[in-house]
């Protein structure tokens, strides 16, 4: 079983994860060219950690992202447990992921 987010991103096919646990520079470069141009946003290297939502240590947009709380809120592992999923929230996440072909980090 992989080490899953509560949205359902694979985080063992998350750049920023992989780029974390393996202290991978080069790696980490990439996201910062590919992420800031995909988000519109300016990263350095030091954003460039994360061990999971539910790890306490998160990227920076992770930490902004309120499908977190949501799923803390109503007490569930991940969203595919709540009885309204695939809310509207979901339902865009899931589009912009597809629409902008983030990489398959959802198996």
């Amino acid at each position: 079983m992989h080490k899953s987010s509560f949205c359902g991103v694979n985080c063992e096919k998350c750049n920023v994860y992989i780029a974390t646990t393996t202290d991978d520079n080069e790696l980490k470069e990439k996201v910062i060219k590919e992420w800031g141009e995909l988000y519109k946003r300016t990263f350095s290297i030091d954003d460039i950690k994360c061990f999971g939502c539910k790890s306490g240590v998160l990227f920076g947009l992770c930490a902004l992202c309120d499908i977190r709380p949501c799923n803390e809120e109503k007490g569930t592992d991940s969203c595919e447990d709540c009885k309204v999923f695939p809310c509207d929230r979901m339902k865009r996440f899931y589009d912009f992921h597809k629409e902008n072909d983030t990489g398959n980090v959802f198996d």
